[in-house]
């Protein structure tokens, strides 16, 4: 009995093996037979064909609904599926554009600049305060924040010279300053800060990077030397030592 029992299931195996390895036959209509025709004389095999067919139908079939319903809404009235995936994405490659393009247009004819919420109440409070009352907005800036946010790394990992790289990107991309040359021998820095503003600017800014290199959260020591001029902003930054852990 162990026996045939044994050979039943071998049996069974072998059955099963041969199923799926049986091929599939399918009639197809003339316009199926025709795109199968054209692929087949690109050097295509049918399998491949079916492959890909069923593996691009799975992938559609396993979207999450909320993507399918977006689909669903704004596909047109007896339009196809890749036609409407072209019309959204040609939309989409628009959009970026057209927002990267806005940002460039209005960064060089309006020379508007990227503030964030901290910064503009700030510059509402300086507007209204004395012009030599530039202490607070030296002292709650939000540079480290923004330092963190671009680097992804802790403050007490952070070179000074990755930090200086960060202000000269990020203070150019928000436009305070058109361009910011760097220069360093060894381990001292100097800074040019260009701009089409005034010297107050340049002052109110001078103020602003000094407090944020002599900071006590930086894990060194810097030794600062700055002059403002009416559009250039100059300073010389060098590591005195670093901080104890």
């Amino acid at each position: 009995m162990f026996l045939i029992a044994k050979n039943h299931d071998s049996a069974d195996e072998v059955k099963e093996i041969e199923s799926k390895d049986k091929a599939i036959y399918v009639k197809v209509d003339e316009s199926t037979r025709s795109i199968i025709d054209k692929y087949k004389n690109l050097g295509t095999t049918i399998s491949n064909l079916v492959k890909d067919a069923v593996e691009t139908y799975d992938e559609y079939h396993s979207m999450s609904p909320d993507v399918k319903a977006i689909i669903d809404t704004y596909i047109e009235e007896e339009e196809n599926l890749v036609s409407f995936l072209e019309r959204a994405i040609r939309y989409y490659g628009q959009q970026k554009n057209l927002d990267r393009d806005l940002w460039v247009r209005t960064r060089d004819e309006m020379k508007m600049m990227l503030i964030g919420k901290t910064t503009f109440n700030q510059l509402i409070a300086a507007a209204e305060a004395p012009e030599d009352a530039r202490e607070k907005p030296f002292k709650k800036n939000v540079a480290i924040d923004l330092i963190l946010w671009y680097t992804g790394k802790p403050l007490k990992s952070l070179q000074l010279e990755e930090v200086i790289t960060t202000v000269q990107k990020m203070w150019v991309v928000a436009n305070y300053f058109y361009k910011i040359d760097v220069h360093h021998e060894g381990d001292e820095f100097h800074l040019l800060f260009k701009h089409r503003q005034n010297k107050r600017y340049s002052r109110y800014w001078l103020g602003y990077f000094t407090g944020l290199f002599s900071s006590e959260e930086l894990p060194y020591k810097c030794i600062i030397e700055g002059q403002s001029f009416d559009e250039t902003l100059s300073m010389t930054i060098k590591v005195g030592y670093e901080k104890s852990k």
